[in-house]
């Protein structure tokens, strides 16, 4: 089984658009609305922005398989898990950080993993098993993902003993 994400083409056109207008409004107020709409460097400007802004929004792609994840050019094994982390990434939000027992590591934002329901299954089932293995979950991800957090309590209990990984953060 094999899934993935990418972006549709039309959000990634519309949302290049906001720091490109952004950028000419900004433009019209400093030197005046003439000045920015005839002067040719500015639209070879806001045209590049624009052009890798589309490249750059497009080139995020999620791809799973049955056991492991991949991101840009990093991959890890989604049952081998051994840290599970939700790290905060300044204004833009968190990023969920997958390793595995061999050290690679997938960080992410959580909407890449989740905007495929499919991709999300595969991704999230290996995170439970992995907890319930022992694997290491940090307390905003226990917060965030409950059943994961509660599926590596449960193999812990079983196993007789008990595991606090809030020194990770």
């Amino acid at each position: 089984m094999l899934e993935y994400y990418r972006g549709s083409r039309l959000s990634a056109w519309l949302t290049s658009l906001v720091p490109s207008a952004v950028l000419l409004v900004a433009g019209m107020l400093h030197s005046g609305v003439m000045w920015t709409l005839t002067f040719w460097p500015t639209w070879l400007f806001v045209g590049g922005l624009y052009a890798f802004n589309v490249y750059a929004w497009r080139s995020e792609v999620v791809t799973a398989g049955a056991d492991w994840v991949r991101f840009r050019r990093h991959w890890v094994c989604t049952y081998e898990l051994t840290s599970i982390r939700l790290v905060a990434r300044g204004a833009n939000g968190h990023d969920l950080v997958l390793e595995d027992r061999d050290g690679r590591a997938v960080g992410a934002k959580p909407y890449l993993f989740q905007a495929n329901r499919r991709l999300w299954d595969l991704v999230y089932l290996g995170m439970r098993h992995s907890a319930a293995n022992g694997a290491e979950v940090n307390r905003p991800a226990r917060g965030t993902y409950p059943e994961v957090a509660a599926a590596g309590l449960r193999g812990s209990k079983s196993r007789g003993r008990t595991q606090d990984s809030d020194s990770s953060e």
